[in-house]
Formats: structure tokens, C-alpha cells, sequence
């Protein structure tokens, strides 16, 4: 009925007085209109704007895809730049080591371990093509891993000081005196022993590095002055000799970066 009534006056062109009379009607319908036409655009509009997602929603289900494909290769490039920047602080880190004094490194990243429960080794990816060769002394940053145990051209295998097959001539870094230390297997602490007869006595918590070459052992697999580990226990052996725990200064367990020394023992 309002809507008749809408066209009928809206359709009326009177003049003079009556023209001012329709238009007052025709003001007053309006008026009374108005909160109709309110409340059915409101009523309409989720309807709306539902048909506008509808016809839109497959458009943004690929500009969703889109983004989060952008996003998701921003963020592996930055992991790639953030890892090479860590690689190349690593590396450059183990080419001035202070205890490796004028020898000079080969920096190497850690790509295997063991291969067999019988050995206690990891595998790096440099090798002979470097200048890598057998019996060359492996460091980390905080003192001797092992030695090299074979190499390829771009590989190397390294015998870590863990395996039962290593036995290193050390000795106390404050008093000097000499002991041996052997490897006892992956997760182990190395076992403590004496050095000839010119051991001394070892006490909880001193700092062990290797002898070099010395009277007793003038061709040493090592040079002189590489940390290895600390006293972690001492005691005495059944047969009255010196025995005891040493840790080494690496975790073993949690390689990533080496370096090989290039230095052999002398002829």
C-alpha cells in the first residue's frame, strides 16, 4: 500500500496551490517511508555482501595460496642466508684457533657419524682434494676430536679419541706431569692411566692437553698443547697404579664444525 501510494502522489504535477499541497503529501510519504527503506536495506545487506563472497571466494582462496607461497619462500631464504652466515662465522672461527698456533687448519663440516656399533668415528666433507691426509690431528673449537683415519677426495673419515682404539700421551697443563688416556667407547668418559714411571699425581679437575714430543715419546701423533679434557675422577687401580675419568672438552655427541691440522708426526 505505501508503495501505490508512493507512485500515485509521486506521478501528480498540480500547480500553485495544489502543487504546494502534493508536495507537502509527498514530502510527508517520504518521511514515513524512510525507516521502511532503512530496515530493508539493513535486512538485505549480509544477503549481499553473502552473494558477493560467494562469487569472490574462489579469487581469494588463490590469492591466500599465493601469499602464503611468497611468504613461505621469503622465510626459507632468509633460514639459507641466516645458515650460511653461521657456517661461514664457524669456519673462519676454526682457521685461528689459540691453541693451534702457526699450523694451519682445514675447517670442515661434520656430514656422517659412526657407521658401526665396533668404532667410534664421524665423517667430514673435506678430504685429499683440501690437502686432508691420514694421521692429521682434528680439532673442535675447544681442543682435540680424534685423528684421520682414511680419506677420498672429498671425504674423510676421523677416528674420534672416544674409540677404544686411541691411546693419547697427555699432560697436566698447571704441573706438568704425564699420564696416558684412552678411549672407552661412544658417550664415555676417556679412561685415566699413568705414563711410565714419570707420572705424577693427578688430582679432580685439572686440565689435560697433549705432550707433543718429549724424552718418553719423540715421534707423539700430536703436537704439543691441545686441550682434551678434565680430570673427572681419581682413584687407584687394583694393581696400586694411578686410574681415574678424564672429560673430554668436546661433546662428542653434537658435532657439526672441525678442523684438521695439517701437521704429522715427525719421521
Amino acid at each position: 500500500m505505501l508503495v501505490l501510494a508512493s507512485l500515485t502522489v509521486l506521478s501528480l504535477d498540480y500547480h500553485g496551490e495544489a502543487s504546494r499541497a502534493i508536495t507537502h503529501v509527498r514530502n510527508g510519504v517520504a518521511d514515513a517511508l524512510d525507516p521502511f527503506q532503512r530496515g530493508l536495506a539493513s535486512a538485505m545487506h549480509p544477503f549481499g555482501d553473502a552473494v558477493s563472497a560467494m562469487f569472490h571466494y574462489g579469487q581469494l582462496q588463490t590469492d591466500n595460496a599465493r601469499l602464503r607461497s611468497e611468504i613461505g619462500q621469503l622465510s626459507a631464504q632468509l633460514a639459507e642466508s641466516n645458515y650460511a652466515s653461521k657456517l661461514e662465522a664457524a669456519r673462519l672461527e676454526l682457521t685461528s684457533l689459540p691453541f693451534a698456533g702457526n699450523i694451519s687448519t682445514i675447517p670442515a663440516e661434520v656430514i656422517a657419524g659412526a657407521s658401526s656399533d665396533f668404532e667410534d668415528t664421524i665423517e667430514i666433507d673435506e678430504g685429499t682434494s683440501s690437502g686432508i691426509g691420514k694421521n692429521e690431528p682434528v680439532v673442535a673449537d675447544s681442543g682435540l676430536i680424534g685423528t684421520v683415519l682414511s680419506a677420498s677426495a672429498t671425504t674423510a673419515t676421523v677416528l674420534l679419541v672416544t674409540d677404544s682404539r686411541t691411546t693419547i700421551e697427555v699432560q697436566d697443563e698447571r704441573t706438568g706431569d704425564f699420564f696416558q688416556i684412552q678411549g672407552n667407547g661412544a658417550g664415555r668418559s676417556l679412561v685415566l692411566g699413568p705414563f711410565g714411571t714419570s707420572s705424577g699425581a693427578a688430582s679432580v679437575g685439572s686440565e689435560l692437553e697433549t705432550t707433543g714430543q718429549t724424552d718418553g715419546s719423540p715421534a707423539s701423533d700430536y703436537p704439543a698443547g691441545l686441550p682434551i679434557g678434565r680430570v673427572a675422577s681419581v682413584h687407584t687401580s687394583s694393581s696400586g697404579a694411578l686410574a681415574g675419568e678424564v672429560t673430554p672438552n668436546v661433546d662428542l655427541t653434537s658435532l657439526q664444525f672441525v678442523a684438521v691440522l695439517q701437521w704429522l708426526p715427525p719421521a
